[in-house]
């Protein structure tokens, strides 16, 4: 499958041929009878830097920074649908039991403590239907670490709160979804929500230091109130353009967001981020591994952890894990 860089030119471009089949000798063509003149020549050579299939994405900005005091390592962020503008970020330290709300550019907001949640590495977060009523929108917390075979993991689920003028900490009402795999214990860090409240769960491939390869990326999907994570299929990375991170710890995801209703979904190794394109409205999230892939712009951000679509724009923040940096790529056209 073909990646198509999103901004700037790409090597990757097909070529179409020369716009002319050969050279005739000026002496073959001394006996001619005279030709009208034709029209100027036009250039058929390929464009070397088209337009990008909308959305089209700028360069990396950075906007802004998450501090120490607000999270410590973060390792998952979701943008809130029902307070466009608000991020939650959450940490992978044992025992997290708050989620933190900021501004785009890192200004904390809030801390969200929420019911009965008790980590041992949350790694991911998302916002989506909630299983029970899926016209309202849901946190979800992604206890799915794991790199010691855990026989189950937790996936904690709130109703998004207002807000719009929040105190500084804010009680919310929590679910906690217990579910195992299918396959065995699998580790994780990545979340996605479906129309229906279904959770979807991107792997982390093992990584084998000796030989220097990346094992095989596993996507699940699990009922929306706990079970089972049923696995679907594998999902075939591209080779990163430049891997240096994937030759030390490997080609793994680390983190995913959605727009359910433009059929996109982007997937952040430490090296890249993927977006994939449903070719079809409606398409089922589930899957979005067939669907069309292309490169976009990854910023410049230390061991990336986090990829959030914006909901009051068009575009995604990504951070660091390391210095919490936070790089804005918005839309161009």
């Amino acid at each position: 499958m073909q990646l198509t860089a999103c901004s700037g030119s790409t090597s990757d471009s097909t070529d179409t041929g020369s716009s002319s089949a050969g050279a005739t000798p000026e002496d073959s063509r001394a006996d001619r009878s005279p030709e009208p003149p034709s029209e100027p020549a036009t250039d058929q050579s390929p464009d070397p830097s088209p337009d990008c299939d909308s959305p089209c994405y700028g360069e990396p900005d950075t906007v802004g920074t998450l501090t120490d005091d607000t999270v410590a390592e973060v390792s998952g962020m979701a943008a809130s649908v029902r307070t466009p503008g608000l991020y939650y970020v959450v940490s992978d330290e044992p025992g997290t039991a708050e989620v933190a709300v900021v501004q785009e550019d890192g200004t904390p907001v809030a801390r969200l403590e929420l019911a009965g949640m008790d980590t041992e590495n949350a790694e991911a977060l998302a916002v989506g239907p909630c299983g029970d009523d899926p016209e309202t929108s849901c946190l979800y917390v992604g206890d799915i670490g794991d790199h010691v075979g855990r026989d189950h993991v937790t996936v904690y689920r709130a109703p998004e709160p207002d807000l719009d003028d929040p105190p500084a900490s804010l009680d919310v009402d929590a679910d906690a979804l217990e579910f195992d795999y299918e396959a065995g214990p699998t580790d994780a860090e990545t979340l996605l929500v479906d129309p229906d409240g279904r959770l979807l769960v991107v792997s982390k491939a093992p990584f084998d230091e000796d030989t220097g390869e990346t094992g095989s990326t596993r996507l699940y999907r699990g009922p929306a109130d706990g079970g089972e994570f049923a696995l679907l299929g594998e999902i075939e990375l591209p080779e990163p353009e430049d891997g240096f991170l994937a030759g030390l710890v490997g080609n793994v995801v680390t983190d995913a967001s959605a727009d359910l209703a433009a059929g996109r979904v982007l997937l952040r190794t430490y090296d890249e981020v993927l977006e994939y394109r449903a070719a079809e409205p409606g398409a089922d999230i589930a899957t979005f591994p067939d669907w069309p892939r292309r490169r976009v712009p990854a910023g410049s951000v230390l061991q990336a952890e986090t990829v959030a679509y914006l909901v009051d724009d068009c575009g995604y923040l990504t951070t660091s894990e390391l210095t919490g940096t936070i790089d804005a790529v918005r839309c161009t056209g």
